[in-house]
């Protein structure tokens, strides 16, 4: 016989029936019919009251399904597939980039999340479950990247990894490292040096080197303790190589 899905969509009645699952076919059989409603001997339950769900059954919601939200990430956030997927992949994960996104550039917090903090923890065979406790603090993280205090490079290699491996907060290792940005007024000084001291690359740089620019910046980051900006020295140096 029809499955009822079958009857209903061929607008039929709905036949009473008891079905069986047919393995080998993938699909239900009829084994026995029903006459008559009575036949299937219903009756009320005595203990059980009434139950009137009319007025919450509208405020039920289904909560969105991961497939969905990644999608709605890549829209709204304009992430890539990978990105996406790796920060749906748990709802704990896409709560948490949602949150922080949300305060902070989105594309930076999905690096930071997606790439550097799953990242880290994967090569630990650890989870997020390992630090659901501990959210806030990779949260400053973040928000000392964002708000340009500490470069993504020192965030990743240092800071992120002191955090897992030693339960440090963010601002400890900061500190203790010195790990703040560098003011300007010593990532200037660090520029006049390193143009001053490498009179070849300097001229190398004027000859066409691709190279050239970047010994100079790799100088500066070195005098600096990796704590100046990349893309800062690159145009200061820029500059004062005219």
């Amino acid at each position: 016989g029809e499955s009822a899905r079958d009857q209903i969509e061929a607008g039929r009645e709905v036949a009473q029936e008891t079905r069986h699952y047919n393995e080998t076919h993938g699909n239900t059989v009829s084994m026995r019919a029903k006459e008559e409603e009575k036949d299937y001997r219903y009756f009320p339950e005595s203990d059980l009251p009434s139950l009137q769900v009319a007025d919450w059954r509208d405020q039920i919601e289904i909560p969105e399904l991961p497939d969905a939200r990644r999608e709605r990430f890549r829209a709204e956030y304009g992430l890539g597939e990978e990105a996406a997927a790796k920060l749906t992949s748990r709802k704990t994960v896409a709560d948490f980039y949602e949150a922080v996104a949300a305060e902070f550039d989105p594309a930076l917090v999905a690096t930071l999340v997606a790439d550097s903090l799953l990242g880290e923890l994967n090569y630990r065979d650890r989870g997020i479950d390992s630090v659901t406790d501990r959210l806030d603090e990779f949260e400053r993280l973040i928000e000392l990247v964002a708000t340009d205090q500490v470069t993504t490079k020192n965030a990743e290699e240092t800071v992120l990894r002191a955090m897992l491996d030693e339960g440090e907060e963010p601002d400890t290792v900061v500190d203790r490292e010195g790990l703040g940005k560098a003011e300007d007024d010593e990532v200037a000084a660090a520029v006049r040096s390193a143009v001053e001291e490498n009179p070849d690359a300097v001229d190398d740089y004027h000859a066409g080197e691709d190279g050239a620019l970047n010994f100079l910046v790799g100088q500066v980051m070195a005098a600096t303790g990796g704590s100046a900006d990349p893309g800062t020295v690159n145009q200061l140096l820029r500059e004062e190589l005219g």
